[in-house]
């Protein structure tokens, strides 16, 4: 006798059931979705013992017809399709025709329901996917819909068992309220836990919507369109900056068609995006939108619908791209990077760099005072005009040291030129530019426009001024190497350069470099060449920030006034990526406007 055997409905159901509803959250997904594609304008929410003694659902929706209603928890039953051509053009979020029948197989349910041209209400009760009765009953609304689902998983203690704490359910479904109120800002969303309204959110503006969702203050809104794709993006204007984290936690959730999809494909282009322009030290909150015409995404690829197909990958990809660095370049980077808590002094002793900076500027701040006390003293034994007075504008004093320089500021002509102020320990430097002061580390400077240089020359095929050796270095390389590939990566980097008696020749190199850091440069790029993968995008962003750090001018190279300004120029020249960071997301430069000033001197 054969051993193979269809399994029995009572198996095979909940084995389906399973796949759609793994825990309370999957379930009020299914439902909202319903909801969403009934055209309700307002969507109330009850959870009880976190979804799993009771969710329950109203809305003010089309409503289900009584001859409909049997139909309901009946496998691959839908009103939203008709024919496989459909499934090419799906428009709305439920069309598979499992999720009341898989929520049915594992719960008590009830779905009370009223259309426009009914006169009563009907009420169907079931257990286990199966009815138990249909009955009227009195509903007030002129139209909508009532689920109650009981006792979730009360007949799959396997897959109960596998739940997490009831805090952390509560947690996801929270979540998931919040993902759809998110982006539906049109709908008014409630939702009650143990009879407490947690929340409530009224019909608003897209950006007010995100704004309350995720407790920021300061939104932005972008949206861009092409060939039928549109991106809206309503994110914080304010990436946030920690010095003690080298990443920190993302808030985003990401749409395709208004459908919440979970795709770590889409997530990574955005993250990276951010990353690579502002740095690593920044959280993105808010919301990513995409939306494309039905038959360029495949949304029938998960049994949740949580993760979808493109026609056109590369494409969206780059036009996401495109989309975050416009974000970017229009309200994020003329953001000052400085951060100023006045809480800093009552939360911890631990001395920082804000700290340190206060406390510089107010010795400086004592000396200044001190210095002008003498000088008056002189001047006025001498009978001559004070120093101080800045009605010439041409007039300064300079110390001895060159550390401290009196300027009137206000009246500096050609103020959109940057003035180097001060350099020290071959390190850092202080520059005055646009009423705005800036310390910047200069290899940390150097490393990022060296950087995005690379950048342009291996993705966009960008030439670059080329620098002659007169006697090229050489470096030895192993038989067993791949000179062969390493020549041509070095090509593609500007390098000029070939095999000679087992020794590789470097002939020229690209002006971006600085000259005696060559051998270190090309050393590495040899060292480490075997573990390059060339098809994947971040790994040669990865290799390029490295190379870029070796080439770069290190701390304690003196630099000349002109090299230094040179630097500075190419900096907030950059065009898509943010000068504040080097690209491991260590500080460039710190900008502190005057109006930051006064707030350390509290004179706000």
């Amino acid at each position: 006798m054969g051993r193979i055997k269809q399994l029995p409905e009572s198996v095979f159901s909940k084995i389906a059931a399973g796949e759609v509803i793994e825990r309370p959250s999957n379930a009020l997904k299914e439902l909202i979705e319903n909801s969403i594609d009934a055209n309700s304008t307002n969507i109330s929410v009850r959870i009880l013992n976190s979804g799993l003694k009771l969710i329950e659902i109203r809305d003010n929706g089309i409503g289900i017809d009584k001859d409909d209603l049997p139909y309901t928890i009946q496998r691959y039953s839908t009103s939203k399709i008709n024919s496989e051509e459909d499934l090419l053009k799906i428009q709305t979020f439920g069309f598979r025709g499992e999720a009341l029948y898989a929520i049915s197989q594992i719960s008590n349910i009830q779905i009370t329901s009223k259309t426009l041209e009914q006169e009563q209400a009907y009420t169907l009760v079931a257990s286990e996917g199966k009815i138990i009765r249909i009955e009227p009953t009195s509903f007030n609304p002129k139209s909508g819909t009532i689920i109650k689902v009981n006792d979730l998983f009360f007949n799959s203690p396997v897959r109960r068992n596998f739940l997490k704490s009831e805090k952390i359910e509560l947690h996801n479904i929270m979540n998931t309220f919040k993902q759809f109120a998110a982006i539906n800002n049109n709908i008014l969303f409630s939702l009650y836990v143990e009879d407490k309204l947690r929340h409530n959110f009224i019909p608003t503006t897209l950006e007010s919507r995100v704004k309350e969702i995720f407790r920021i203050k300061e939104v932005a809104l972008q949206i861009q369109e092409i060939e039928g794709y549109k991106i809206t993006l309503v994110l914080s204007t304010n990436y946030k900056y920690d010095e003690k984290i080298e990443t920190a936690k993302n808030n985003f959730y990401v749409y395709v068609n208004k459908r919440i999809v979970l795709m770590n494909e889409l997530e990574k282009i955005v993250v990276n995006t951010f990353r690579t322009v502002l740095g690593e030290r920044g959280r993105i909150e808010g919301i990513v939108s995409i939306e494309l015409p039905p038959y360029d995404v495949d949304c029938n690829v998960h049994p949740r619908k949580l993760e979808v197909r493109f026609l056109k990958p590369i494409f969206l990809k780059d036009f996401l791209q495109k989309t975050i660095k416009n974000f970017i370049n229009k309200y994020l980077l003329s953001k000052p990077n400085i951060f100023i808590d006045q809480r800093v002094e009552e939360k911890s002793e631990q001395i920082n760099w804000y700290q340190n900076l206060k406390n510089i500027a107010q010795k400086i701040e004592e000396k200044v005072e001190k210095i002008e006390e003498k000088i008056e003293d002189k001047v006025q034994e001498k009978n001559t005009p004070s120093l101080l007075d800045f009605s010439n504008t041409d007039q300064k004093l300079e110390m001895k040291t060159n550390v401290i320089q009196i300027v009137k500021l206000d009246n500096l002509e050609d103020k959109k030129k940057p003035k180097l102020l001060h350099y020290w320990d071959n390190c850092y430097f202080l520059v005055l530019f646009e009423n705005n002061f800036f310390i910047v580390d200069q290899h940390n400077a150097n490393e990022k426009v060296i950087y995005s240089k690379l950048l342009k020359i291996f993705k966009e095929k960008e030439k670059q001024k080329i620098q002659k050796l007169l006697i090229p270095i050489t470096l030895k390389v192993k038989e067993e190497e791949n000179v062969e590939e390493i020549i041509d990566f070095l090509r593609k980097l500007g390098f000029e350069a070939e095999l000679k008696e087992k020794e590789l020749s470097i002939l020229s190199f690209p002006s971006i470099f600085n000259i005696n850091y060559i051998r270190e440069t090309v050393s590495f790029i040899v060292d480490n060449f075997d573990s390059i993968v060339f098809d994947d995008e971040e790994i040669i962003k990865d290799v390029l920030s490295k190379v870029a750090c070796k080439a770069a001018v290190k701390k304690g190279h003196k630099l000349s006034e002109e090299e230094l300004l040179k630097i500075f120029n190419e900096l907030i020249e950059l065009e898509e990526l943010n000068p504040y960071f080097c690209p491991h997301g260590r500080n460039v430069m710190v900008k502190i406007s005057f109006k930051d000033i006064d707030k350390m001197f509290e004179r706000e």
